[in-house]
């Protein structure tokens, strides 16, 4: 009978030995897969605020925006598997053979004019996707093509600085990210260091004229934060408007609000903007037609695009000549020579207006 008792212990004991060991194989085995998956991914919060898990290492990157375009261009060009079409046109100041590079890949639409295809995303198959935090449909195309989503931000000049950091952690170029970043924030300082200075009371009040030269800009835009780091009051800096209008660069303005917000200055988006406001007779009560402070944006110093960051020094040089006069040929040649990779950028160039 003991012996019979021995022999059930001993084999209850073997089977709770092995028990032991095949659960301990199960734990390492999880640990490694566990392991190996923190290993092939890593997460990133975007500008939107988003923590996207993205792979750990990235080889193929496809934009949506042309601003993301040229900043992964900038940081990791190799890494473009392919270009939204409105960077297509913009590919000022680049060499041929790179203009004709980046023209042989896939051309796709942007998020916000509605001619994406998802079949092409799922062809392309990139890494992963970089769009903006303006983009509505963040989360529906993470669903639809298969690859993580990241925003960016081009909302304000600070947005596009944190936008570098963002996008040289993502393409493995963190140094030279982190440095075009600090470019971008002591650019704003030294504009801002100065126009921080000028009293409420002597602040231009500034309209922004897009083509049609009603329509202007809310205040959530990347041109009303330029006017305001610039030292200027925007328009609807003065008058509410409603939250789904704060981001909008095409708001519809009222001969009436204009009048009475009669600017001190008028910056347009194109000449023929200008031309039109200084022949039309409703435009010539305003001061700044009167005092002939009416002025064409510059085609590369622009309040929009990649070149907004010279927007601002031209716009605070513009507003206050005595006050800021910072070197615009010098700062120009410095950015493009930044940006672009471009050091030839003529005096002409520099000043030549935008007609369209």
């Amino acid at each position: 009978m003991i012996k019979k008792i021995r022999t059930i212990i001993l084999g209850l004991t073997l089977i709770i030995v092995t028990v032991s060991v095949t659960a301990c194989g199960s734990n390492t085995n999880a640990k490694q897969t566990t392991s190996e998956t923190k290993k092939t991914t890593r997460e990133v919060t975007d500008m939107a605020g988003r923590k996207v898990n993205i792979p750990a290492e990235i080889d193929k990157i496809s934009c949506i925006h042309p601003i993301p375009s040229h900043m992964v261009w900038r940081l990791a060009p190799k890494k473009l598997a392919s270009i939204d079409n409105q960077f297509k046109d913009r590919l000022f100041f680049m060499n041929n053979e790179e203009v004709k590079r980046l023209k042989s890949l896939p051309i796709t639409g942007t998020f916000n004019t509605g001619d994406m295809s998802r079949e092409q995303m799922l062809t392309i198959k990139p890494d992963i996707i970089i769009s903006l935090k303006k983009d509505t449909n963040l989360d529906k195309e993470q669903k639809d093509y298969s690859s993580p989503v990241v925003a960016a931000s081009k909302d304000s000049l600070l947005d596009y600085e944190e936008s570098w950091k963002l996008i040289g952690k993502i393409v493995g170029n963190e140094k030279e990210g982190n440095e075009l970043a600090n470019y971008w924030h002591k650019t704003i300082s030294e504009v801002t260091d100065k126009t921080s200075k000028i009293p409420e009371n002597e602040k231009l009040k500034v309209y922004y004229a897009q083509s049609d030269i009603n329509k202007t800009v809310g205040t959530k835009s990347i041109m009303a934060s330029i006017i305001r780091d610039a030292g200027g009051i925007n328009l609807y800096d003065t008058i509410s408007i409603s939250k789904a209008d704060e981001e909008n660069e095409s708001i519809t303005a009222s001969m009436e609000q204009i009048l009475k917000f009669d600017p001190d200055v008028i910056i347009t988006k194109t000449s023929g903007a200008r031309d039109e406001i200084l022949s039309s007779p409703q435009w010539r009560g305003i001061n700044a037609v009167k005092n002939e402070r009416v002025y064409a944006s510059l085609k590369y110093e622009m309040l929009d695009r990649i070149q907004s960051l010279m927007g601002l020094v031209w716009t605070a040089n513009t507003l206050y000549p005595d006050k800021v006069n910072l070197d615009i040929d010098k700062e120009v040649k410095t950015f493009y020579s930044k940006v672009y990779l471009y050091d030839n950028i003529t005096d002409a160039q520099i000043h030549e207006e935008i007609t369209k």
